[in-house]
């Protein structure tokens, strides 16, 4: 696990910028650092520097790449990036992990690949250098990566299938930068800061983020999951990206409930396997619900030698206290217990490093009980947790899943719809959303109370604005539906929480319920598989019995890293962040009104009833705290 970043220059760079590009994101990788440099030539070596920022022996180089290492397999000097193989034909800086880098490497060993390193970083250049951009296909993991290929002149950039690892880019037709963090590139191209008006209608009307490749920077892209990017040096650079991995949702498969069940169990548990393969401890990020006990419970159960260390955010509020359950658990795994307990006051202190760290606006105050997690681990040197991003997107976790499936057996006119109304009419009792989170899934007309656009933005971000919410539909199937969240609406921007939340502590994720085979699987699965008779992911309770204990296993209420946003807002309003909302001259006031910010905040800290929901305005405030932040015009 790493930090990247990269440059290509038609008429050459400072290597002094590479330096300081890669050293800004030194939490991303603690244990070392290094810069690979070169001219374009076919035939121009390639200089590489490991713990050294003296500038290379070509002048003005046409090609560098920037590493920083969180050493987590083969931690020998052996394992050092930039990495090259074939006399510097092939040039590597990586970050990720080949989960099943161990078949890969044995493959390669029989077809006559030799390696000098244990790991996962050598398994993906000599993949490279045997199939080409074929190799991608046999990868399972989280990658980011660029490939400066010498002889042929071509950088070949790939991310991962879901995206779990970032990689950001600008370009022009004289040069392209690229790097883990926007905050690099916006560095290094030297460009204006200028915010994207799409993006943030987007996120301030329906709290969408990464949805596409554009990022809330003007000319800052992302290269999206299961994409790939290759650029080659000629008289102009002109990146070019195509998708390497699609999603199938169709047909849906024909299997019994007891074969799908066996079939689900034999996945999860190759997922979790293969995600505790590290030279440094692993840990779990335990929530105390289904999809986090139940890879705590898989893993002690597929490495019973192993005590676990578990981290979590808790709450003494009755409400959103999960330390009932996170005790059932760690007691029938024998786990070591660390609790973090995020507050109002302690969230809007970190609040401008969160934000300076994610890029992006903060999608909400419940990224600070991640953010605390992290911190925990970090204190308690395990490098590398386990979490469940993605368990509710494969396996339907969501309650709104329920409202999707029942709609989608009406208008198909099935029998089963009687079967699962009083599921759904149960699941409509445990069902706590807010106004805002409702508004997401109403029609235009009826969502006038809840609209951000009609009550804070000025006409420019009117115009700029297009139906983002056309994404948040129930989908032609529900199948279809969890496709747009693993790909679009749900997972993308989690992930993006999650892995700067994560790599600002020098840690490592990783996400068993994210394995591609398993995401495949699950999506396919006949949806009365998913959800049955009142009960979510029931492929998974059902798969795992036997194994998660049955307090969990048959629990019903959902949590999650939640926390008490309203009463958390109320505190940042009233307390130390006036500035954001009290001010004439917002650095987004070409976007959002000032006006209509302070009168809508001054609704809320009354007790309006009419006042906008927590959750938007707290996105009005985030946007400005961004744009403060990152110097954002």
């Amino acid at each position: 696990m790493c930090g990247i970043a990269g440059i290509v220059a038609i008429d050459g760079f400072d290597p002094r910028t590479l330096v300081a590009m890669t050293q800004m994101i030194a939490y991303r990788g603690p244990n070392g650092y290094g810069f690979a440099y070169s001219s374009a030539a076919p035939e121009a070596p390639v200089e590489v520097r490991w713990g050294n920022e003296d500038a290379p022996a070509v002048r003005r180089p046409q090609v560098g790449l920037g590493n920083r290492r969180l050493a987590i397999l083969d931690l020998s000097a052996n394992g050092n990036q930039p990495m090259q193989i074939e006399n510097g034909r092939f040039t590597i800086t990586y970050n990720g992990e080949i989960y099943n880098y161990k078949e890969v490497r044995e493959e390669l060993l029989e077809l006559g690949y030799h390696f000098i390193s244990g790991t996962d970083t050598e398994v993906v250049l000599r993949s490279y250098q045997a199939w080409g951009e074929d190799c991608l296909t046999r990868f399972n993991g989280m990658w980011s990566f660029a490939i400066w290929d010498r002889e042929k002149r071509t950088l070949f950039c790939s991310r991962d299938r879901f995206g779990v690892k970032p990689f950001y880019y600008a370009a022009s037709a004289r040069a392209f930068y690229f790097g883990s963090e926007i905050k690099q590139v916006l560095f290094a191209s030297d460009m204006k800061r200028s915010a994207n008006p799409r993006t943030i209608a987007d996120f301030l009307e329906w709290g969408l983020q990464d949805h596409s490749e554009e990022t809330s920077f003007e000319g800052v892209l992302q290269l999206r999951g299961g994409h790939c990017l290759s650029l080659r040096m000629s008289e102009s650079l002109q990146p070019r990206t195509w998708r390497y991995w699609q999603l199938e949702t169709e047909p849906s498969l024909e299997t019994s409930p007891a074969e799908a069940a066996e079939e689900f169990r034999s996945r999860f548990a190759h997922a979790v396997t293969i995600r505790l393969r590290s030279d440094v401890p692993v840990g779990v990020s335990l929530s105390g619900g289904l999809d986090s006990s139940a890879i705590l419970c898989e893993a002690r159960r597929v490495s019973p030698d192993t005590r676990f260390e578990s981290f979590s955010s808790c709450f003494e509020d009755p409400e959103l206290d999960e330390r009932p359950y996170m005790t059932t658990v760690a007691s029938a795994t024998d786990a070591n217990r660390h609790w973090a307990y995020p507050e109002a006051e302690s969230f809007w202190k970190a609040a401008e490093t969160i934000a300076y760290h994610q890029d992006e606006p903060i999608g909400g105050p419940s990224v600070f009980a991640q953010w605390s997690v992290m911190r925990e681990a970090q204190q308690n040197r395990v490098p590398v947790l386990l979490g469940g991003q993605g368990g509710d997107e494969s396996l339907c976790g969501y309650r709104k899943y329920y409202f999707f499936h029942v709609w989608h057996l009406l208008r198909k006119l099935s029998p089963a719809f009687f079967e699962e109304v009083p599921g759904l009419l149960q699941t409509l009792g445990k069902i706590k959303w807010s106004r805002g989170t409702v508004g997401r899934y109403l029609p235009s007309f009826a969502r006038k109370s809840v609209s951000a656009l009609d009550r804070l933005a000025n006409p420019t971000l009117r115009v700029a604005a297009h139906d983002g919410g056309s994404l948040l539909g129930a989908g032609r199937n529900l199948a279809d539906r969890q496709k747009t969240d693993l790909v679009a609406t749900s997972i993308p921007s989690l992930l993006r929480h999650e892995d700067r939340n994560s790599m600002a502590h020098s840690i490592e994720t990783r996400m068993p319920f994210l394995d591609y085979k398993l995401v495949e699987f699950a999506v396919r699965c006949p949806d009365s598989l998913k959800l049955r008779h009142g009960w979510t992911k029931w492929i998974l309770r059902e798969a795992l019995a036997g194994t998660l204990p049955e307090e969990i296993r048959l629990r019903k209420s959902k949590l999650g890293f939640d926390i008490p946003g309203a009463e958390w807002l109320r505190v940042g309003l009233g307390n130390g962040q006036k500035q954001l909302w009290q001010s004439r001259d917002l650095r987004l006031g070409k976007y959002i009104s000032s006006e209509g910010l302070t009168r809508e905040c001054k609704k809320f800290l009354n007790g309006d009833s009419g006042a906008l929901p927590a959750e938007i305005l707290f996105r009005a405030l985030s946007l400005e705290m961004w744009a403060t932040v990152h110097n954002v015009s």
